[in-house]
């Protein structure tokens, strides 16, 4: 589970920390900093998943504009493998290019991968130190580095930061089809066809993830993908009419509502992630969604979380999905003054209770906290 992010120089970020639960809500204004925490996590995740070089993903126009400094820093903690991992990156920007400072990676405290000046130095499972050696300072280590039997701990932190799932729902973009299965979610969906190929190669998660949609998906029936070549294929969806449940109809994706996709997507993330360890980073997931849609997911989003089987982080401004999550304390308020930088506070229903008002109407009326 992500347990602490801290990011600084990056937007509005600076000197900024947080601490998380198993499921945590953002809330706060527009422009107050939330979906820069979604976005610093995913050019994280893309960083160590060696997709792109570092200028490719940590451009200098993301630094914190009303500073001079150049020098970016982020550190994540993630609980798991029966410890604790922190992972440390700074990187540099200069007028010609930038390049990569530290990186740094910890179990425990102790060493397994240190970049500094230049050179790189790998530990085992042991924390045994191997040779220093020069490397680039454009790239992560980490994409590099192959599983070994002495190398798991570290082979562990690379598998679980790929079940960071970041996404704001874009249904309009969802492509029909796809020529590959995916294993990461692009962060509007537009590979969602892809990324549904690949988890789909588990039946089982399958047939729950449709079990779950009959439910709740008036008419479905079942997936189904039409193959057009010999590498594309197209994901068709069935479904029955009220008056004679025998017979189907066959639809594409993009010929769905968006309020259609948008609950396949939010339901398939959900079903075909849990127990495994996810933390699923999904910004306003009840955008084109009514109420009676959304609650379902909501409650069952809930009580995976409850029961450890996932993580979540949501931004929302939805008053249901507010009132219903801040039961719990989990909810944090952000909030930030121009050229100034992100300041978060901790919520829970207490300040509902005190006033006899729900949260999302305290939020409505600007009483929630008095500005700063």
């Amino acid at each position: 589970m992500l347990k602490r992010i801290y990011i600084d120089n990056f937007r509005g970020l600076v000197n900024f920390e947080m601490n998380f639960d198993s499921i945590n809500l953002f809330l706060g204004g527009n422009g107050t900093g939330k979906s820069s925490v979604f976005e610093a996590l995913r050019r994280i995740q893309l960083f160590i998943s060696g997709v792109a070089k570092v200028e490719g993903i940590f451009p200098f126009f993301d630094c914190t504009r009303w500073q001079t400094l150049p020098i970016q820093r982020f550190e994540i903690e993630i609980d798991g493998n029966d410890g604790n991992y922190k992972y440390e990156l700074a990187i540099e920007h200069n007028r010609e290019n930038s390049h990569v400072q530290y990186e740094c990676l910890w179990f425990d405290d102790q060493p397994l991968l240190k970049f500094k000046m230049g050179e790189v130095q790998i530990f085992d499972d042991n924390y045994s130190a191997g040779p220093k050696y020069p490397f680039e300072f454009s790239q992560s280590i980490l994409p590099l580095l192959q599983p070994r039997n002495d190398n798991t701990k570290l082979t562990w932190f690379k598998n679980r930061i790929e079940r960071f799932i970041i996404v704001q729902i874009i249904p309009n973009l969802m492509a029909n089809g796809s020529e590959q299965e995916e294993r990461r979610l692009s962060y509007k969906m537009e590979n969602f066809v892809s990324w549904y190929r690949y988890i789909s190669l588990d039946q089982g998660k399958v047939a729950e993830l449709i079990n779950v949609l009959k439910d709740v998906l008036d008419g479905f029936v079942s997936f189904q993908f039409e193959q057009f070549s010999e590498k594309y294929r197209t994901l068709k969806l069935k479904f029955s009419t009220n008056a004679d449940r025998t017979k189907t109809f066959d639809y594409y994706l993009g010929e769905l509502s968006d309020g259609q996709k948008v609950m396949i997507a939010l339901y398939t993330v959900l079903y075909c992630t849990q127990s495994e360890d996810y933390t699923l980073c999904i910004d306003e997931p009840e955008n084109f969604l009514a109420l009676p849609e959304i609650q379902p997911w909501l409650v069952q989003l809930y009580d995976l979380c409850s029961e450890q089987k996932i993580q979540a982080l949501l931004i929302s401004h939805h008053p249901e999905l507010i009132n219903y999550l801040l039961a719990s304390p989990i909810g944090y308020w952000f909030e930030r003054q121009s050229n100034a930088p992100v300041r978060v506070k901790k919520i829970s229903n207490e300040v509902a209770e005190n006033t006899g008002l729900p949260v999302s109407e305290l939020i409505a009326r600007g009483w929630l906290y008095e500005p700063t």
